[in-house]
């Protein structure tokens, strides 16, 4: 299967293993925009790459998007109409080890991605002072061109967590995808998010 990565540049790509490096948009309600910024995290364990068979799938018809999931994943969603993917928790813990959220919103026709990247940019720097880039470029998602960053920062866990965002735009809508996790375990999760990605598709309007 074709990995969604192979459209990324290849060398961000790399760093975004090795460095072991992802949920805001802008939006005008501070509560909206930290739950975008970096939504709900926690930590765990390592979970096995899932098959197609393990997949359900997921279909948000107002936000204009579907995208497949592994089945031991728990789903949040949330006033802002974003959802996040959780991965399983562990024994005796409370938290997840891993999580991918999905936002979309509507934006003026002539809103360019230079446009949103500001803005996103602008978001994460005023709600998180620690927060440091360690890669941003123009690439293309799913045949859509977006923008990808990576990057670090205190989550309102206090923990320090490293990310990853694609933002890219279709029509009137934007869509934000952000995966997060802590620094031991982001890049074993990568695989399975490459497969979840691989799945996701907009809905036409």
């Amino acid at each position: 299967m074709t990995s969604i990565f192979d459209d990324i540049n290849r060398s961000s790509l790399s760093i975004a293993l090795s460095v072991s490096a992802i949920f805001s948009i802008f939006l005008i309600i501070d509560y909206i925009e930290h739950n975008m910024a970096f939504a709900l995290f926690h930590e765990n364990p390592i979970i096995p790459i899932a098959v197609e068979s393990e997949f359900l799938t997921y279909d948000d018809i107002i936000a204009g998007f579907s995208m497949k999931y592994p089945q031991d994943w728990d789903r949040a969603q949330h006033i802002d109409k974003s959802v996040t993917f959780h991965a399983p928790r562990e024994i005796n813990s409370d938290t997840n080890p891993a999580d991918l959220g999905i936002m979309a919103m509507q934006v003026g026709s002539n809103t360019t991605l230079s446009t949103i990247t500001q803005n996103q940019l602008n978001t994460l720097k005023k709600l998180y002072p620690d927060f440091q880039i360690q890669e941003s470029v123009e690439t293309v998602f799913l045949g859509h061109p977006a923008h990808m960053i990576i990057f670090t920062a205190t989550d309102n866990t206090q923990n320090m967590r490293k990310a990853m965002q694609i933002w890219f735009k279709e029509d009137t809508k934007a869509f934000l995808v952000t995966y997060k996790s802590d620094n031991e375990r982001f890049s074993k999760y990568l695989s399975t998010i490459d497969r979840m990605l691989n799945t996701f598709y907009t809905y036409k309007n």
